[in-house]
């Protein structure tokens, strides 16, 4: 093949009308191009969504069946092989009654060709007939769902929920929270949880006042227990361990509200890397020991008690101000280790109608609002059951 090389035409100078009139003339025939282009799109969209309701599949199922286009719809149909037939028929007859590591393969049954090659044309067609009834009943069978099969679903379906509701938010704008959990017990799945944007991520956590992973489990056990909430510990050990994480929840709550900063972390072995890091104290702390939530020790009474004072906002963190941040910084540097205990507590009994409270250095947040400083709910026992 000879390549002719090409040359170009002669400049032909033109108006600026007529260099209008043509850009004008391209912009109009890529518009009706995108017009019939999205007509098209939205007629596969609307036919997979018809048959995705029709044939109970998923809507993204037909969406792959059209983008593949003619190599899914012209695909041939193969007819049943003789030879295949044979090989399958061979394979189970040659291997009835032997155990699993004498068994032949496939390998050796191509080796044997001369049995095959002295079956009869009706003896052929019969061994098709047979093998297109073992392949229909093949079709015919409901799949083996197991509990690792029903985990994996759920994970790829969950994906494609993400991926949906994320198209979603680029063409129209919109956010969503989505939550899924297990709705029977008798597979092993981790609660998911989904959101679109940070500030969806956001109400939860300041707004319904609970931790992602809190609310996911929460959700799956009322799931699980038919619709009820199991809020009251049956022994002295299930009053300790909820105590100890409400402790937990409430403390990070309050501090993730304090400071406007959802992903707000702490470690209740270094109180002083907490006062450094976000300017904040822990005032009201009620408890005689100050140490990670699951070491605390002096009895149940004692951790309800703080989970109490918690609950009505008398333990929380508040902001600190320059003076008392340059007072701490101070007592990092020559190696003192804080604690809530230097803290002067907040009394737990509120003050009387009648009397004026004193002012107090520490202040509210300036983005503080009705909501935030309403009471936390966290899930306390009852005092009246026995240790």
């Amino acid at each position: 093949r000879q390549f002719i090389a090409r040359t170009r035409g002669p400049y032909i100078k033109v108006s600026k009308e007529v260099r209008q009139q043509l850009t004008e003339r391209r912009r109009t025939k890529r518009l009706d191009e995108d017009q019939e282009i999205q007509a098209v799109l939205n007629y596969m969209n609307s036919k997979a969504t018809d048959l995705a309701c029709k044939f109970k599949q998923p809507h993204h199922h037909y969406l792959e069946r059209f983008t593949l286009g003619s190599v899914v719809h012209h695909r041939k149909r193969n007819k049943t092989s003789a030879w295949h037939a044979f090989m399958h028929f061979q394979g189970i007859r040659t291997n009835a009654n032997k155990d699993m590591h004498e068994r032949s393969n496939i390998a050796d049954f191509v080796k044997e060709t001369t049995e095959y090659h002295q079956l009869t044309t009706e003896q052929k067609t019969k061994l098709i007939l047979d093998f297109d009834e073992v392949k229909k009943g093949a079709r015919d069978r409901p799949p083996n769902i197991t509990a690792r099969s029903r985990a994996t679903e759920c994970a790829h379906s969950f994906q494609y929920v993400k991926e949906e509701f994320e198209a979603l938010k680029q063409r129209v704008g919109v956010e969503a929270i989505v939550v899924m959990v297990r709705g029977v017990s008798n597979f092993s799945m981790a609660p998911k949880a989904f959101f679109t944007s940070s500030a969806a991520e956001q109400f939860v956590r300041l707004y319904l006042r609970k931790d992602v992973a809190q609310l996911a489990t929460d959700f799956e056990s009322t799931i699980l227990a038919n619709g009820l909430i199991l809020n009251s510990a049956t022994n002295h050990r299930e009053r300790v361990t909820n105590a100890k994480a409400a402790i937990r929840t409430g403390l990070r709550l309050s501090l993730c509200e304090v400071t406007n900063n959802p992903s707000a972390s702490m470690e209740f072995t270094k109180y002083e890397k907490l006062v450094s890091t976000y300017f904040v104290k822990l005032v009201g702390w009620n408890h005689p020991q100050w140490a990670n939530p699951s070491d605390l020790k002096g009895g149940i009474e004692s951790l309800e008690n703080v989970v109490e004072a918690i609950r009505l906002r008398h333990c929380r963190f508040v902001v600190i101000d320059q003076e008392e941040v340059k007072e701490r910084a101070r007592h990092i540097k020559n190696g003192e280790t804080l604690t809530p205990e230097l803290e002067p507590p907040v009394p737990l009994e509120p003050p009387p109608s009648n009397t004026v409270a004193p002012p107090t250095r520490a202040h509210t947040p300036p983005h503080a609002t009705t909501a935030d400083i309403s009471p936390l709910s966290y899930p306390v026992p009852d005092n009246s059951q026995p240790d």
